[in-house]
């Protein structure tokens, strides 16, 4: 499988026009990195412009371009014809050389678009996470299969990914592009706060039901040690999860934030308890700011957390063996400053945004040379 590291793009690769695609507005992992990394580019000389196909609600927005907003907003569900139409029209009308398809919804619509289309772009599908998972039925993963197969590079996100994509789906190996995410390098310069008697937690994420918060609900109700949990974030629990922990003491729902950094500020651990990940950003954001992650051990998790060095991996699924680990944490605060010195460490050497624009730098300069 190929990494792409890349290194600043040569002047004549530059002026190449790229388009990145994300499905909606509202602050989720894609639709972040599509805009950190937009204006990276830009900053480094590409003229690139930020897309999404329709305004997706919540307190905080990305910077992009929006096809449907207000009261105009579109159902992407299924194949709405509105948005093919649209997103056809606007590449006519932009012209990019190629098409950077993040993750979600994107890949679909950009390859509708594209039908038919005179100098169609060169169209790059990102995949953000455990394809597996979500092609749950033969339908869908025929479907997947043949939307793929219309791609002319893939960038996945983690090993993890890139292994599904060759295996379940018939990716060609010379099609994919290993580049995983990377963070500000304001997340490593970010201070910890002064331990306190009990161990905080901190759940970032999607509150649905891949995310599982329960399971982070679960776990810290079957901890011996004192705790406090917070949950930042939005999305279909969100109702739910204020129900069950109205009467829980130390649970707190912050719902979305527009800046995570003073919540893993306060935080002495990540909880991921999802069922399914590709290289999530939180991960990559609390590894960097020296909060450390106890995750359940899915995707490409394991390529961001190290077991007892950066952070803690648990048996997917297994919340009584999250609990005890967070005992035994709560328990060892040389343990934990270790992770959490390793945990920084590990991101700047690895995973910081200059990491990941240079793997896409690279990519977008094989892609334009396909013109």
């Amino acid at each position: 499988m190929n990494d792409a590291i890349g290194t600043e793009p040569s002047p004549a690769a530059r002026p190449c026009p790229v388009m990145i695609l994300v499905t909606g507005t509202h602050r989720r992992g894609a639709e972040v990195f599509g805009e950190q990394l937009a204006e990276s580019l830009q900053q480094n000389g590409w003229r690139c412009d930020l897309v999404a196909l329709s305004e997706t609600g919540g307190d905080t927005s990305i910077s992009s371009t929006v096809l449907f907003d207000g009261e105009d907003r579109a159902n992407l569900g299924g194949l709405n014809l509105r948005v093919v139409r649209r997103l056809r029209s606007y590449l006519n009308s932009r012209q990019p050389s190629v098409v950077l398809a993040g993750g979600g919804a994107t890949l679909k619509y950009s390859v509708a678009a594209m039908i038919g289309m005179r100098n169609r772009p060169t169209l790059i599908y990102s995949s953000i996470g455990e394809p597996e998972y979500w092609a749950t039925s033969p339908l869908r993963r025929r479907l997947l299969t043949a939307l793929l197969n219309r791609s002319d590079l893939i960038t996945a996100v983690s090993h993890a990914t890139a292994d599904q994509l060759v295996r379940s789906f018939g990716v060609a190996v010379d099609k994919v592009r290993v580049a995983p995410t990377g963070v500000p390098d304001r997340f490593l310069e970010m201070a910890r706060s002064t331990r306190s008697a009990e161990l905080r937690v901190l759940f970032i994420g999607n509150l649905s039901p891949e995310k599982n918060p329960l399971g982070a609900l679960e776990a810290i109700s079957q901890m011996d040690e004192p705790s406090l949990l917070r949950f930042v974030g939005d999305g279909p629990m969100m109702v739910e999860i204020r129900e069950k922990t109205t009467s829980s003491e130390g649970v707190e729902v912050v719902g979305s934030v527009a800046d995570v950094g003073p919540h893993l500020e306060w935080a002495d651990v990540l909880v991921l308890t999802s069922l399914t990940e590709g290289l999530p950003g939180v991960a990559l954001e609390a590894s960097a700011s020296g909060t450390p992650v106890v995750a359940f051990d899915v995707g490409g998790i394991s390529e961001i957390v190290e077991h007892d060095k950066t952070g803690v991996l648990v048996s997917p699924g297994d919340v009584a063996a999250m609990a005890s680990e967070l005992d035994r944490i709560s328990r060892d605060a040389a343990l934990l400053d270790s992770m959490s010195d390793a945990s920084r460490e590990t991101v700047r050497h690895q995973f910081r945004m200059s990491h990941s624009v240079a793997r896409y730098q690279s990519v977008l300069e094989e892609a334009c040379r396909r013109e």
